[in-house]
């Protein structure tokens, strides 16, 4: 394995790719080709357009004016439940318009025009928003909390601390105002339109023309992935205890990076290297991850899975799990030293694997028209431009030990975490009990 790394190395080099670097130029990144599959080389360019006003339209039609089924998908940045003033009504919008709200921004699956909503219509929305809100999982309400108190001191208007979906609290206050609202200071900068399958490019950019094309110019309201006031990360815990409960969910980050930082492929990879367990995968103490294997040898979760949020000026790093309420103490005592670890360097072998599988996620992203125009809008909305696949691909073989060593220590080693949990969280250990093993005493 240690042979087959060092061949890679030589690989990247030999193409311009220094082995310490994690931000490569675009050339550098396209040039390495002579490990990337074929199929990711010969990947269609976007064909882009920017109208008037600062919408982008872009489409990856496979076959333009062709006969097979196309799709469209729409991002629409500045009026995600970040920019609530009440709290749902940026959910509740994107319901009206058939699409999901997402923290930065709502993603619509058509060229849909954006109409108001009328008191009769707002009513049934609010009502079904409230059923699901009151039906929503403990993981999800975990991550709500945890973004409530690790960004608890944002400011009225952009707060990465607001629930994603409101609160029945909030989505009861909301009236139609506060949705009209929601798109207050949306201009063209902030309307991305991707067409993929089959299709016309100019067709596209004439329907988006009629969609949007009344939207104010750039300039008069939020740019593309741009904030107000960068989100300031607290270290602090939400715990709300049910001693009636057997079990409990826990969700602890670290303050992560953001969409542009160089960070962001390293901690993708680091995310990699945790994994994910779940009992009901049949895999048991078979996974890959020293995390998973840990937990499932000694049966300290139901479910465990490391995640990286990014967003436009920080995002969080972390895990969440589903644990039994009497193994805890025994579940973090395994899993902090598994984050740790990741400042100190992991095996060859781990990390070849990880990369590996990093690789195969990314591509797997992309599997499908419907997924290639979400991705897409994504990387226009976060990075201001489409990434091609061999870039990604480049980018991830590029990667080594001390990236991966960097980012860790910067993010996890010896620094604050937030935390929430519900349930039966008798045994979870405390806040500074956790803090203390963000590091190890090594001498």
């Amino acid at each position: 394995m240690t042979m087959m790394l060092q061949l890679a190395t030589r690989r990247l080099a030999a193409h311009g790719v220094t082995a310490g670097r994690s931000a490569m130029s675009t050339a550098a990144a396209t040039s390495v080709t002579s490990e990337i599959p074929s199929y990711v080389t010969d990947a269609p360019a976007a064909t882009v357009t920017k109208l008037d006003n600062g919408v982008t339209v872009a489409s990856l039609f496979s076959a333009e004016g062709g006969s097979g089924a196309g799709y469209t998908t729409t991002n629409i940045s500045g009026c995600g439940s970040r920019y609530d003033k009440v709290g749902g009504e940026a959910a509740i919008l994107a319901s009206s318009l058939g699409g999901v709200v997402g923290r930065e921004f709502i993603s619509l699956s058509s060229l849909t025009g954006l109409g108001s909503v009328s008191g009769e219509q707002l009513d049934g929305l609010k009502a079904a928003l409230t059923a699901k809100v009151g039906n929503a999982s403990y993981e999800s309400q975990m991550m709500d909390h945890l973004h409530s108190t690790a960004f608890q001191a944002s400011p009225s208007g952009n707060s990465l601390g607001n629930a994603l979906e409101g609160t029945a609290e909030s989505i009861a206050s909301v009236s139609a105002d506060d949705v009209a609202g929601a798109l207050a200071g949306v201009n063209g900068s902030n309307v991305v339109v991707v067409g993929t399958g089959s299709g016309s490019h100019d067709q596209l950019v004439e329907d988006a023309s009629k969609a949007y094309g009344t939207l104010a110019s750039a300039g008069s309201g939020k740019e593309v992935g741009s904030v107000a006031e960068s989100a300031a990360f607290i270290g602090s815990d939400v715990r709300i205890r049910y001693d009636s409960h057997d079990t409990a969910t826990v969700a602890l980050a670290f303050k992560g990076a953001s969409w542009t930082d160089p960070k962001t492929m390293p901690m993708a990879l680091m995310q990699t290297l945790l994994g994910s367990f779940s009992k009901s995968s049949g895999l048991g103490k078979n996974a890959a991850q020293s995390m998973c294997q840990e937990v499932a040898d000694h049966d300290l979760a139901s479910s465990i899975s490391a995640f990286n949020l990014s967003y436009s000026d920080t995002g969080l790093f972390g895990i969440v799990a589903t644990a039994p309420d009497n193994k805890l103490d025994d579940m973090l005592w395994y899993v902090m030293p598994n984050m740790v670890r990741l400042a100190h360097g992991v095996s060859d072998e781990e990390f070849a694997r990880s990369k590996i599988a990093l690789r195969t996620q990314m591509l797997s992203a992309f599997d499908g028209d419907i997924a290639v125009g979400e991705q897409t809008a994504q990387q226009i909305q976060t990075i201001g431009r489409i990434m091609p696949l061999a870039e990604m691909v480049a980018r991830v073989d590029a990667l080594t030990m001390d990236d991966v060593k960097s980012a860790a220590d910067e993010v996890i080693n010896d620094q604050d975490h937030a935390l929430a949990a519900i349930g039966g969280i008798h045994e979870l250990p405390d806040y500074n009990w956790i803090r203390r093993h963000s590091y190890m005493l090594r001498y």
